[in-house]
């Protein structure tokens, strides 16, 4: 087929892995025919600022959706839903959720985009009393029904130590709420931070009022026609809410339907974001890609995650051939005035991946002491004591985590070694940041131990 004359892609999902997929496929090749499969009634939403909207600073939920202007080549159907994939014969079949009637589209090139759903917990009460006390958290629908909700209550508990709990927390807690916060594992962010650094965020939702239930297990959510109350490692505890933020499953059984390899319900994807048939690509929540540090099985749920896959995806899809380079979880999270910020390995995951690990940690001011403004922050860097390898950078403070982050991310992904790091130049003036940045001296830090065992 000629570039001339371009490919039929058929995309299912029209979140952020399905709307770059087909900018990326359009801008490879201006001839590709592209059609959008997805079940909502309207474009797209940023679930990233769902917390936000719950709490108040962004004004409406409807301010959350986007539509995507459809340009020559690209065609939506929306309200529309893919029940089958037909990989011998090259068709998805769609059905119209308005009238019920069904089509087959044909395609060249499949992009799976399917995204994931929330996970809830399998004990007592919390399937029997979901929307009726039990909510998630992961569209603008919900979350104005959960706002709706939480102006009737005082009392929430959140089941979730990660990024979405710790904001919905906070949201909470913002809109008048006690809020009681509970997981199973005693660490906050504990697949991203290391337990010092996890500690920092532990004493500050506490400041903040909330009650830390963590390390305690959720055994059940007590109610008839509403929740009543919970049961946290034995103790019964009265509430009018619960919130599951507890991680997310992908929605990969279409995939697996057709025959498509599956790994703990991802999809299988290699370096070009192909499936195991190479017609069809995955990206975003549902697929497994491989982190950039060793190359090894790694999902990470994030937009941005998906974006970049999207853009590998759409190339190749559309006829190009450009290879993914892994991903290192890059992220940053928001609340009650507290930024955490992450890239790459923590301590423990390093550890698991074969690595002797060596850390350096600074505890300073974002600017000098004199500054009026100047604001605590905490980072630290993990690296490989044999190599001197960056493996993973942490940063927690209320400015300023995020660029520190995003270049620790940079070395990960070009293969520095801590020492090539230290090189790195940094832009100084008092009113923004200090001379020996809190980044510079984290590096210093980690050099030191280095050395020092070294030297043994």
């Amino acid at each position: 087929m000629s570039k001339e004359q371009g490919k039929k892609i058929v995309i299912i999902g029209l979140g952020t892995g399905g709307l770059y997929s087909s900018r990326s496929a359009q801008r490879f090749n201006r001839n590709s025919q592209i059609t959008i499969i997805e079940k909502r009634t309207y474009d797209m939403f940023s679930p990233c600022g769902i917390p936000y909207a719950l709490e108040g600073k962004v004004k409406d939920f409807e301010d959350l959706k986007h539509t995507v202007p459809t340009t020559r080549g690209i065609t939506k159907l929306l309200n529309h839903e893919a029940k089958k994939i037909l990989p011998k014969d090259k068709k998805v079949i769609v059905i119209n959720l308005e009238n019920n009637k069904k089509k087959e589209l044909s395609y060249d090139s499949l992009i799976l985009a399917t995204g994931s759903r929330p996970r809830i917990l399998t004990i007592p009460g919390a399937h029997d009393l979901l929307n009726k006390g039990v909510y998630t958290c992961t569209t603008p629908e919900e979350g104005k029904i959960l706002q709706e909700v939480a102006k009737k209550s005082k009392i929430a508990v959140v089941i979730g130590g990660g990024a979405i709990g710790l904001e919905i927390a906070l949201a909470l807690k913002h809109l008048g709420l006690e809020v009681i916060a509970t997981k199973r594992s005693p660490q906050i962010l504990g697949d991203e931070l290391d337990s010092d650094m996890s500690e920092i965020i532990n004493q500050f939702i506490m400041e903040e009022g909330i009650k830390n239930y963590f390390g305690r297990q959720i055994e059940k959510i007590n109610g008839t026609d509403k929740v009543e109350s919970v049961v946290i490692a034995g103790e019964t505890i009265p509430c009018d809410l619960v919130v599951m933020a507890t991680g997310i499953e992908p929605q990969s059984k279409l995939a697996a339907d057709a025959g498509i390899k599956i790994d703990k319900g991802f999809i299988i994807t290699d370096e070009k974001m192909r499936s195991s048939n190479p017609d069809i690509y995955a990206v975003g929540d549902v697929a497994l890609s491989f982190n950039a540090i060793d190359s090894k099985p790694m999902n990470v749920a994030l937009a941005t995650t998906a974006f970049r896959q999207a853009n590998i995806a759409g190339i190749n899809a559309a006829g190009g051939n450009t290879e993914y380079e892994g991903n290192i979880g890059t992220f940053v999270t928001y609340f009650g005035g507290l930024e955490v910020s992450c890239t790459g390995f923590n301590s423990s995951t390093a550890e698991t991946h074969g690595f002797k690990v060596v850390t350096g940690r600074a505890n300073m001011k974002t600017k000098p002491n004199w500054m009026p403004d100047s604001k605590e922050i905490s980072i630290k860097i993990i690296a490989d004591l044999n190599s001197g390898q960056v493996l993973g950078g942490q940063a927690i403070g209320s400015e300023g985590t995020d660029w520190r982050i995003n270049i620790i991310a940079l070395a990960i992904k070009k293969k520095m070694t801590i020492q090539e790091l230290a090189k790195i130049e940094l832009a100084y003036c008092p009113a923004v940041s200090e001379l020996y940045d809190p980044l510079m001296v984290a590096i210093d830090t980690t050099i030191r131990k280095i050395e020092t065992v070294q030297r043994k």
